[in-house]
């Protein structure tokens, strides 16, 4: 096995074993590991490019994004949509498709000699929020209990439906599509997402029942229901991929099916329990991914530094893109505006960006545009990361100004 692979898990299991010290230092976990991949790789003197064009790797990234999409549709409480079904209709249905184009008019203004179709790839790796290098703001009692559930629900959900747009635009670019008719392509890739939605939704609602059945009869264990809720995330995914459907569509939609059945039939207990597991290894999943972008840092700062074209991107991405769709889709919502202002504001990027990202540079032929595409994603995550642990002080600070004003005022 790869030595940087087994010091990397070394490393996860000084970060789990600490995972308490961590916290009271008031540090992010994916901060830790992105960190620890830098220095390590950087100490190894680590050649990343055998590791990361493995297929082990590319089949590894795969599953762990599989699980994560279904965890992200299980993990919403209070309902598919945490009680804010408008408000988060409008940030999914709304802001999400209009932050894409956006990012794919930009990126044909900044980046003009790259195709539409890799324009697209980008706006996908960019544009889905993640919650994880921003852990704290789901506890930050001086944000609203309303924004706090509207980011986390849109988190959950908006990494899910940007992947079929992202597995058809990145098939584009394969070795096996690059001679494809476009409208052919996207034809196969909307039957292939539908074949999956099928799949999910019949995994997910007949893996409830069974989990309904199973627990009501008392014929299986709390470790059984922990288990089985995993390997249901898995067979959607699996049986998808064996017909050629995709994977990542099934998972998600079977995570959406599963929770949707079990809140209806009240027999989800959201304290915890049965999605524990899939949850834990969710979390160790995303802190691999970490840590290998942590590599990824180091690897491209030894191939040099991309054109100011790309940074520029990155920062439109992590603002502008985000904020002017946000702000235009809550226009006219019952949301106060510090709170509109907050959501806009509040949309770290993660996880997703750096699972789409090293899927990009493995599936994408033309080692040019995928290199473009892991820049990118490369730069929009680091700067996530010191922008968002900025912005999420600034904006609980603004609210308690707001309300000790407030006080003041009415006393």
């Amino acid at each position: 096995m790869n030595a940087f692979v087994v010091v990397g898990l070394g490393v996860g299991l000084l970060c789990a074993l600490g995972s308490r010290a961590i916290a009271r230092l008031r540090l992010a976990a994916p901060l830790v590991m992105v960190t620890a991949g830098i220095v390590v790789s950087s100490l190894m003197h680590e050649d990343l490019t055998d590791l990361l064009d493995e297929s082990a790797t590319e089949h590894a990234v795969e599953l762990i994004l599989a699980l994560l999409l279904f965890v992200d549709a299980t993990e919403v409480r209070g309902g598919l949509f945490g009680g804010e079904r408008a408000v988060s209709t409008r940030l999914l249905a709304v802001a999400l498709p209009l932050a894409l184009i956006g990012a794919v008019v930009l990126g044909a203004v900044l980046l003009p000699f790259n195709s539409m179709v890799v324009l697209v790839v980008v706006a996908c790796v960019v544009v889905p929020t993640d919650l994880a290098p921003a852990s704290g703001l789901l506890r930050d009692g001086r944000l609203p209990e309303r924004v706090r559930r509207t980011l986390n629900v849109e988190s959950g959900y908006n990494d899910g439906i940007v992947a079929p747009i992202f597995v058809v635009a990145l098939a584009m670019l394969g070795e096996n599509h690059a001679s494809e008719d476009t409208g052919a392509a996207i034809t196969h890739g909307l039957q292939a997402s539908m074949v999956a939605g099928v799949i999910g939704v019949a995994v997910g609602f007949g893996g409830a029942h069974v989990m309904r059945l199973v627990t009501s009869r008392a014929l299986t264990t709390p470790r059984g229901v922990r288990m089985g809720v995993v390997l249901l995330a898995l067979v959607a995914y699996s049986a998808a991929a064996s017909l050629s459907a995709n994977g990542f569509i099934a998972a998600f939609v079977c995570g959406i099916a599963y929770h949707a059945i079990r809140t209806a039939t009240g027999t989800l207990d959201e304290s915890e329990s049965e999605l524990e597991l899939a949850e834990d290894l969710a979390t160790l999943s995303s802190m691999a991914m970490w840590f290998l972008f942590g590599a990824t840092v180091s690897y491209l700062f030894e191939l040099g530094l991309p054109g100011w074209e790309v940074f520029v991107f990155a920062a439109a991405a992590l603002t502008i893109i985000r904020i002017v769709p946000v702000r235009l889709s809550l226009l006219g919502s019952n949301l106060p505006v510090p709170d509109r202002r907050a959501i806009a504001l509040l949309g770290p990027r993660g996880t997703a960006s750096i699972v789409f990202g090293l899927l990009a540079w493995q599936g994408i032929t033309d080692i040019d545009d995928a290199s473009l595409v892991l820049y990118v994603m490369t730069a929009t995550v680091l700067g996530s990361i010191a922008f968002h642990s900025f912005t999420v002080d600034r904006v609980g600070r603004r609210y308690v100004r707001t309300a000790s004003t407030t006080q003041s005022r009415s006393s």
